[in-house]
Order: C-alpha cells, then sequence, then structure tokens
C-alpha cells in the first residue's frame, strides 16, 4: 500500500512568480487627519472645479437641492422680518447673507419663495432686500455669474468673495470692494457650509489605577500615501520625486497638480497622544465628553483590575463650525438678528461617541459636524465661553440624517414658531413618503402613477426635480406627451442651469415631434448643465447623424466617448462614431469624384 502520509496527486505545474507591490510612496508624514495633505487636496477640488465639482455629483447635492429646505428657509425668514416689524424695529435696508453659497440653487430658490410671500401678503421686505450670495471660492462665483444664476432677482443679490471664518467681511466681484457688514445682517444662512471647516477627531480613554483614573488623550492622525506610485504614468507625466516635492510645499496653491491623482493617494490612520491644552477649544472637547458620559447612561464598572479601560469616549471636535458661528453671532449679525444653518452630523450622546467617518466625494473631503456639541456650546453663557444663543431643535427631529438649526440672541417667538413649524421633519418624511408611493406605483406599472406624482407635488410644489421626474414618468411611462411637456418645462423653469436630465428628456421630446431646431438647443443646455457627462454630447450626435451633419456626429461621439468613465454608453457612441464615420468617408469620397466629373466635363 502506498504511504498514506505521501500525496498520491502528481506535483503541480511551476507557476510564474509574481513580482511583489511596490512600496507605497509617503508623501506626507503624520499629522491631524483634518489639516494632512488629503484634506487640504480636497479643499482645493473646490477651488479648481467650481460649480463642476457639484453638477458632476462628485460632491452629491442634487438630492438636497428639490427645493424644500430652501422654500421653508424662505417662510421662517419672512416670518422673522414680520416680527421685527412689529416690533418697529426692522431696518429700512434689510441684509441677509449666505455662506459657501455652492451652485447657488438653495439661494436663488430662497429669494424665489420669499419674493413670493411679501408679494401675496403685501409686504415689501423682498424690495429693500439685498442678499448678499457669498462663497471662498472664486471659480464658485463667477460660474454663477456667467450662468445668471441670479438675472431674475437683479438688484437684489450682490456676489461676493468671504471666508466662511470671517463673515462680517465681503469683496464684491463686480467692483472688488471690500464690505465690512459687522452687525449689519439680518440673517445668516448656511447649507452644508459648516462641515468643511476645520475639525479633530479625539479619543477620551480613562484606565483604573489605585491612586486614582488615569486620562489619556488621543488625536487621530493620518500619513498620506501614493499608494501606487507605478500606475503615476496613467495620470501625470511627473516623476515621483516631482510629486514628494508638490506634497512639500508650503503654499496650498502649489500643490494643486496633485488633486487629479487622488485614485491614487491613500491614508494610514492611527491614534495619537496629545494633551487637550494644546487642542484650540480644547475645554469644548472636555465639556462634550462629560456630556457624552452624562446623557449615554453609563454606569462605571465594579472591581476593575488595575489597568483595566472604564471609560471610553470619541468627541468630534467641531472646532471650525464653533468659530464661524461665533464670529456670525457677536460679529456679522444684528443684535436681533437670526442664523439658521443645515448639515449632517450627529446629535445625540449616542451617535456622538463614535469614530466619525471621513469622506471623499470625488476628490472632494467633508465630514458632519458634531451638533451635540454645537447645541451646548451655542446654548452656554458668553460669560462662560458660550455662544450665548437660544438653540432651536426642528419637532420630531429623531434621527434624522441632515440637521437643521435656528440661532438667535434674543427671544424671537415667532420666529422660532414658523421654524418649529416649516421645519418639522415630518412634513420632509412626508414628501419622501409620497414620492415612495408614487415611484412604487410606477414599479407596478399603475396607470395612477402620475396622481402619485401630484400628490407628492402638492407637499412641494415647486420641487424641480420631483417635476422632472413627474414628467418622465408621463413621457417614458405613460406616453403623455403634452403632460411630461408641461412638468418638464416647469422644472426647467425654476432650475434651468445645472437639470441636465431634464433637458436631455426635453429634447427627446421635441425630436419625437420633429423639432431639430428645439432638440439641438435643449441637448446644447444639457451640456452646459453637466459639460463632463456624456448624455448631452451622444443625444446630439445621434440626432447630427439622423440630419447627415456627420462631421458634427463624428466630433460629438468622440466628445461622449471622453467622458464616459463609467462605460455605461461606450457601445452606443462607438457605434455612433464608426458609423458616423464611415459615413463621413463616403461622403468625402463621393464629393471628389462629383469635382472629378465636373473638371472632366468642363475640359470636355
Amino acid at each position: 500500500m502506498p504511504d498514506q502520509s505521501l500525496p498520491t496527486d502528481p506535483p503541480p505545474e511551476p507557476t510564474a512568480t509574481v513580482p511583489p507591490a511596490p512600496e507605497p510612496v509617503v508623501l506626507q508624514e503624520w499629522t491631524p487627519l483634518m489639516q494632512s495633505l488629503d484634506w487640504n487636496l480636497g479643499l482645493m477640488a473646490y477651488q479648481l472645479r467650481g460649480a463642476q465639482a457639484f453638477t458632476t455629483q462628485e460632491v452629491p447635492n442634487l438630492i438636497n437641492q428639490g427645493g424644500l429646505a430652501a422654500y421653508r428657509a424662505a417662510e421662517v425668514l419672512f416670518a422673522h422680518c414680520l416680527e421685527i416689524e412689529q416690533a418697529g424695529t426692522l431696518e429700512p435696508q434689510i441684509q441677509c447673507q449666505e455662506l459657501a453659497m455652492g451652485l447657488g440653487l438653495h439661494a436663488v430658490q430662497l429669494l424665489d419663495r420669499f419674493a413670493l410671500l411679501c408679494q401675496q401678503y403685501g409686504r415689501d421686505f423682498y424690495d429693500r432686500l439685498t442678499f448678499w450670495a457669498t462663497d471662498g471660492t472664486p471659480k464658485v462665483l463667477t460660474d454663477a455669474r456667467d450662468r445668471g444664476i441670479f438675472e431674475r432677482h437683479a438688484g437684489h443679490v450682490v456676489l461676493a468673495l468671504c471666508d466662511i471664518a470671517a463673515p462680517a467681511t465681503v469683496q464684491r466681484i463686480d467692483t472688488g470692494e471690500i464690505i465690512d457688514l459687522t452687525g449689519r445682517l439680518r440673517a445668516v444662512v448656511l447649507t452644508y457650509a459648516l462641515s468643511i471647516l476645520p475639525a479633530h477627531i479625539l479619543r477620551r480613554i480613562t484606565r483604573h489605577a489605585p491612586d486614582g483614573p488615569q486620562v489619556a488623550w488621543g488625536l487621530v492622525v493620518a500619513r498620506t500615501l501614493l499608494r501606487h506610485p507605478d500606475d503615476i504614468g496613467h495620470f501625470t507625466t511627473a516623476s515621483v520625486d516631482k510629486l514628494r516635492e508638490l506634497a512639500e510645499q508650503p503654499d496650498l496653491r502649489l500643490k494643486a497638480p496633485l488633486v487629479p491623482l487622488y485614485a491614487l493617494i491613500d491614508l494610514e490612520l492611527a491614534l495619537g497622544s496629545v494633551d487637550l491644552e494644546q487642542v484650540e477649544l480644547g475645554d469644548e472637547v472636555l465639556r462634550c465628553a462629560e456630556a457624552i458620559v452624562a446623557e449615554s447612561g453609563w454606569q462605571p464598572a465594579t472591581d476593575p483590575e488595575p489597568g483595566q479601560v472604564v471609560q471610553d469616549v470619541w468627541v468630534l471636535h467641531s472646532g471650525g463650525a464653533v468659530r464661524a458661528l461665533q464670529q456670525v453671532l457677536h460679529g456679522a449679525l444684528r443684535s436681533d438678528g437670526m442664523v439658521l444653518y443645515r448639515d449632517y452630523g450627529p446629535a445625540t450622546a449616542e451617535r456622538a461617541n463614535s469614530n466619525h467617518i471621513y469622506q471623499h466625494y470625488g476628490p472632494s473631503t467633508g465630514t458632519g459636524i458634531n451638533h451635540f456639541l454645537i447645541d451646548r456650546w451655542a446654548a452656554r453663557p458668553v460669560d462662560q465661553g458660550g455662544g450665548g444663543a437660544q438653540v432651536t431643535v426642528p419637532m420630531a427631529e429623531g434621527e434624522a440624517s441632515i440637521k437643521t438649526r435656528l440661532l438667535a440672541v434674543t427671544a424671537l417667538p415667532q420666529t422660532r414658531a414658523a421654524f418649529e413649524l416649516h421645519f418639522d421633519v415630518r412634513a420632509f418624511d412626508g414628501l419622501e413618503q409620497a414620492v415612495a408611493h408614487a415611484r412604487a406605483l410606477v414599479q407596478a406599472r399603475d396607470p395612477k402613477a402620475l396622481d402619485g406624482y401630484r400628490s407628492a407635488l402638492q407637499v412641494e410644489r415647486d420641487n424641480w426635480s420631483l417635476l422632472h421626474e413627474a414628467g418622465e414618468v408621463a413621457l417614458r411611462n405613460l406616453g403623455l406627451q403634452d403632460v411630461g411637456r408641461m412638468f418638464l418645462n416647469e422644472c426647467l423653469r425654476i432650475n434651468p442651469w445645472y437639470h441636465a436630465p431634464a433637458w436631455a428628456t426635453l429634447g427627446d421630446l421635441l425630436w419625437s415631434t420633429g423639432d431639430y431646431d428645439g432638440a439641438r438647443d435643449a441637448y446644447r443646455r444639457c451640456i452646459a448643465a453637466n459639460p463632463e457627462h456624456p448624455r448631452g454630447y451622444l443625444s446630439q450626435g445621434a440626432l447630427a447623424a439622423e440630419q447627415a451633419r456627420w462631421a458634427d456626429a463624428v466630433e460629438l461621439a468622440g466628445q461622449a466617448l471622453a467622458r464616459d468613465l463609467e462605460g455605461g454608453s461606450r457601445d452606443q457612441a462607438l457605434e455612433l462614431h464608426s458609423k458616423s464615420l464611415l459615413r463621413l468617408d463616403q461622403q468625402r469620397q463621393r464629393t471628389a469624384e462629383l469635382r472629378a466629373q465636373r473638371v472632366a466635363g468642363t475640359l470636355r
């Protein structure tokens, strides 16, 4: 019998040796996470890309830009102006500001509703309004100017450069004039702006010791790596040494060539020890940790062993957000003014006590804000290091992912009541439930699907994103061209600048009715709304091919191919390109033949 301890199968074939992966290149050694090269390159991406950071959905935003929050902010602002007018202290010239406006959609929709409310109730607040639409990124402002985002509010909006950390100082982009707004602003609005400000993630570990608790603080630090150095040739002609040199530049602007390499850049995270006295606003971190322990129902361990961890608390320290709100409340804002901000992040002790996510949106970076910490700071008296404000939280907020807050130094009962009514989370949930019901009807091929969308639009009639979806259903599912066109036109009346899919759908509709000029213009507007998406180029190219404009079709198919990073339209674009190129060659060849025949006939 064969020895059972030996293998009876034939030996495996020898395999090729796989070369070891190259070691990652260190671009920056350990530094606090949100001061790291990776974080700063994310901020630089906004400076480089402007509106395109949002229109491409690298930074998800359209889901929150339908209008519901903006229109409700307008209702609160209107109620606030009414309250101050009744008190007899409303200033002749009303000035408001949005910080970090991004695309400007939130601001323009707020102004749309505010103007309508003033008209409906016979108030002149809008006529007296100057709205400072500000951002810290010059390209965001010039994009808004060039697209004409605020044309329908001409004379009421001033585009201005403003550092969110110094909100009282703005620089107009039309004249370059620097304006001091200290104590002049009736209201300041921030939407998803505080989450891009400097923050730290800290951890407090308490161990049992015979002579008393041993407390140690840790700070999340990062080392920034070029993870796949052999792949840099796919992204740049620069050498690894050049990339290291760029990473070491003290001026962030000189690091800009590193932004397109974000796919190769990675982080190693660790917990470094830190003295809380070295952390700016470290007393807020300590207060937050104590509040988390007090509200989480933590119970001390019984008979702990020496060295045993008896308490472990994480704190997201939104220090940049605190400083910005402090500057707004006690710098830019009028003494009886209001601050309304909306952002994501934890608001309960349980949620706040976690290792919070550091997120990439394409090359951009961000993290939530610690509402749990900020709420307590804002409500604490100024002489105790707080914001000295009253904090209003929407009713039924619960565990909603997006939180909205109203801050004011004075009482403002009517303003607060309006805020609680309009930002009651159940209103937002009602819209989501109505939309979910409508979509379920679409999935079930129920002819009443459009009624479902009409019900949802009763909750928010001017939600342009929802209007587009209803138009798609009317056209694609129900074949109701007139109804679909009505929804699309209303959608594009509200937001003609940034909704590429709606322009593409309108183009398809116009094409199907034989309106080629209208379709071509709609596809052009689709491309302008999102120049980095292939759909507009592909649709316009297909229309050009139908009209025998073969050279245009070839060029547009190539543009679509260059932008189809996910490959979803590649086969269509390749087919269009090949077909159009063939027909272009045939056209040119036939043209040459006809010219030759004409010349021959002339010679005879």
